[in-house]
């Protein structure tokens, strides 16, 4: 009562802070670095060394080169993420940091936003004012294409269940959020939403269960990184 015991039998509380604590750029380059897809292109002008050296040694020293195609990351992405409102506002940082590295990382990033959910409209610009992308012109990209959404998940139900349920006045999607953000999931096989909310506080939230069944969450932390890009990477 007073946390002072003095002995304790039988208990092993501990806490794991390898895998959480506030993200830093290297730690989120050792765990995107990963997310890749390399392909051979181009001409066969690249030296394979191992097996130059084996065919050497299997023809007893006579001198075989082998050449390969130059290797390339082919891997396209599109990160949204929710921008606006108070929820976000502690995430700041670690969001900026995610948002710097992935655009330094990733070759073929095309990044947009929203504000709590998706409705009709992806926005280009970070204000979600000039540059409106229509959810349904997203089917025409690569399905290959990686789709990573970071957001709190965390509304009122009726912003993510009913139609028209955005809380802009100008918003008529005339069909609930939840329903969009179905269709991205099925135009993206390989998809997963990042929430910077601690795992532990997903239970209050009815959007954040709500959501997880479309999209497989994970906790905006290196353990959570790791896991969404083995999930991402899957075959």
């Amino acid at each position: 009562m007073h946390k002072s015991a003095v002995k304790v039998a039988m208990e092993r509380r501990y806490k794991d802070y390898s895998g959480s604590g506030l993200l830093t750029e290297s730690m989120m380059g050792e765990a995107l670095k990963r997310l890749r897809n390399m392909i051979p292109v181009g001409p066969r002008d690249q030296i394979n060394i191992d097996e130059t050296i084996y065919l050497t040694t299997k023809n007893g020293g006579e001198i075989e080169i082998v050449f390969d195609r130059c290797m390339k990351d082919r891997l396209k992405v599109v990160l949204a993420i929710d921008n606006g409102g108070w929820s976000m506002d502690p995430y700041i940082p670690v969001v900026q940091n995610l948002f710097y590295y992935a655009r330094s990382q990733f070759k073929d990033l095309k990044v947009f936003y929203f504000h709590n959910t998706i409705y009709d409209n992806l926005w280009e610009d970070p204000a979600r004012y000039k540059k409106p992308c229509k959810v349904a012109d997203f089917a025409r990209l690569d399905p290959d294409t990686r789709l990573i959404i970071v957001g709190d998940a965390s509304m009122a139900p009726y912003e993510l269940m009913a139609s028209d349920g955005s809380l802009y006045i100008g918003v008529r999607s005339g069909q609930p959020s939840i329903q969009q953000l179905r269709f991205l999931a099925q135009a993206f096989p390989r998809s997963a939403w990042l929430n910077p909310i601690p795992e532990r506080g997903w239970d209050y939230a009815q959007t954040i269960a709500a959501i997880g069944e479309v999209f497989p969450m994970f906790e905006l932390s290196l353990d959570g990184l790791e896991m969404m890009v083995a999930h991402l990477m899957q075959k």
